[in-house]
């Protein structure tokens, strides 16, 4: 390594505006880490009444917000172990194998958590239209999404692995830890925008979902041949789980439109700032994500503490117009 790479390597490791970042970084991703364990322990101390298939999804949203939080909580703690145990400025370089085990998780993540919320969609889509097919198959929904979306997000992290290793920068030990090269720099940028997409889809048919539920709901008390009790309680049982799905899924899409937009801005301004303005900006960016995985595991462990009073009320809401329309269907079946 000459003088000038390792003098730049030395910046990126003591810049003050960049540590700040990266200690901002850890303390919400131990926030972060103790509300998934939180809501973990929530689940398992109380009587969760959802479905399997949406409990197996979530579980892979929490997953990948470990992988997520992961990533950058052990990156920000690898700089500050350089930053106080190097002696020269040609130390504080990291070996290639090093970038490649904290950065792959990120980017499972960047993949992965679209996904995932599209299947939760699809989840959604089965339990509201074809009620009855949802509710033979068991868990099977739920274990054929996640096969799938973990089979594309692995093969999103390869693709990534296989286009950097190509560069040059990657054969030897690097300054930044990104894997962001000359090879796949455009392609991510259009992954991104494609993942941009799919969250704006995914928020729109959320709301298209709680409308469809609650004409549904409205449909059943409209006849009496019509009347169905699992029907009925499964339109609930959505619009119950939509009113908590649909805002995280809006903001969601909010934050990580609100992330792509700024992240290709200063995408676009790399070669004007420089690289260490450039990755301290982009990583100050990344906050937003952690800041709505910490909001969302709020509302998640909230939800699961409240849900037996969340569904109390809502059952006494329907209740008296439920049971009256349930009776007259049998006394008018015995007819």
């Amino acid at each position: 390594m000459n003088q000038t790479e390792c003098i730049e390597a030395e910046a990126a490791v003591i810049d003050t505006g960049y540590n700040i970042v990266r200690v901002i970084q850890i303390i919400c991703g131990i926030t972060t880490l103790i509300l998934i364990l939180k809501v973990i322990l929530s689940y398992r101390t109380k009587q969760v009444k959802l479905h399997k298939n949406l409990i197996v999804l979530v579980i892979n949203v929490l997953l990948l917000d470990a992988l997520f939080v992961l990533s950058f909580t052990s990156t920000d703690i690898l700089n500050f172990y350089v930053n106080f145990t190097y002696k020269n400025s040609c130390d504080c370089f990291f070996q290639v194998w090093v970038v490649y085990l904290v950065r792959i998780p990120f980017y499972l993540y960047v993949a992965g958590s679209p996904l995932i919320h599209f299947a939760i969609m699809i989840e959604r889509i089965i339990a509201t239209i074809f009620v009855r097919i949802y509710e033979n198959q068991g868990k099977l929904i739920a274990v054929a999404s996640t096969i799938i979306v973990w089979l594309l997000t692995f093969t999103y992290g390869f693709y990534v692995y296989i286009s950097s290793i190509e560069d040059s920068t990657f054969s030897h030990p690097m300054v930044y830890l990104t894997l962001t090269s000359i090879y796949n720099a455009h392609v991510l940028i259009y992954f991104h925008y494609f993942f941009l997409f799919l969250v704006i889809c995914i928020a729109s048919a959320d709301y298209y979902l709680i409308l469809r539920n609650q004409k549904i709901k409205s449909n059943f008390f409209s006849s009496i041949t019509s009347y169905s009790l699992s029907q009925s309680y499964q339109a609930k049982q959505n619009i119950l789980v939509m009113r908590i799905i649909f805002p995280l899924d809006f903001s969601y899409s909010f934050v990580f439109a609100l992330f792509n937009i700024l992240s290709s801005f200063i995408r676009s301004k790399r070669d004007d700032y420089g690289q260490l303005i450039y990755m301290r900006t982009y990583e100050a960016i990344i906050l937003l994500l952690f800041i709505h995985a910490i909001i969302k595991l709020i509302i998640y462990d909230y939800f699961l503490r409240k849900q037996n009073d969340l569904n109390k009320n809502f059952i006494k809401n329907n209740k008296n117009v439920s049971s009256e329309f349930y009776f007259k269907s049998l006394n008018y079946a015995w007819k």
